[in-house]
């Protein structure tokens, strides 16, 4: 099907409303690649933003009569998938961390720097992990995503304003958090 010849987003969701499974393989086929990516960003584990992205479809199957297309579907779509992914950080926050696998470090050819870099990138994400949940969320759909304040305004369903403060005290948080690291040469 070329690009002339789709069918806009609304149109497939509608389709969908009605039971169309054809127009929601459409739908998750145009979509999945960014709410994985979201949903991967967010988690930072394959198999929890597979879990994330296929409980994000899920719920646009079940909700797709609930969709009042007062905003575009995308963003409709990214809301249901922060909103998933809050949810996820809830659940996730009292549960323990898995260690990596020893057989995965000795694997590389440096395993020195594989490990060095392996330590630093985990800092990196406890630190990230230690922001409040939608500040984390906001910096991800701002310096991942390369989302506008607006379109984060919309999808967390905020002000702009408010987006301005999350990423701001997010920008600030981490870097309170890192200037000790920093400090003793571990970044």
């Amino acid at each position: 099907m070329d690009k002339s010849t789709e069918k806009p987003d609304s149109e497939l969701l509608a389709l969908a409303a009605v039971g169309e499974q054809s127009a929601f393989e459409q739908l998750v086929l145009r979509h999945q690649g960014r709410v994985f990516n979201l949903a991967y960003r967010f988690s930072r584990d394959r198999q929890d933003a597979e879990e994330l992205a296929q409980e994000v479809f899920f719920k646009v199957w079940c909700h797709a009569r609930t969709f009042k297309g007062q905003s575009a579907f995308s963003t409709w779509l990214y809301r249901l998938a922060v909103n998933t992914c809050l949810n996820y950080r809830q659940k996730k926050k009292n549960s323990p961390e898995p260690l990596p696998l020893l057989a995965d470090l000795a694997a590389a050819d440096d395993a020195g720097r594989e490990i060095e870099n392996r330590e630093r990138q985990h800092l990196l994400d406890r630190a990230l992990d230690a922001l409040p949940a939608r500040q984390k969320m906001a910096l991800i759909l701002a310096t991942f995503d390369g989302r506008s304040y607006e379109e984060i305004a919309q999808i967390m369903d905020v002000s702009i304003s408010a987006v301005e403060t999350l990423l701001f005290r997010a920008r600030q948080n981490l870097g309170k958090i890192l200037k000790p690291l920093k400090n003793k040469g571990e970044l």
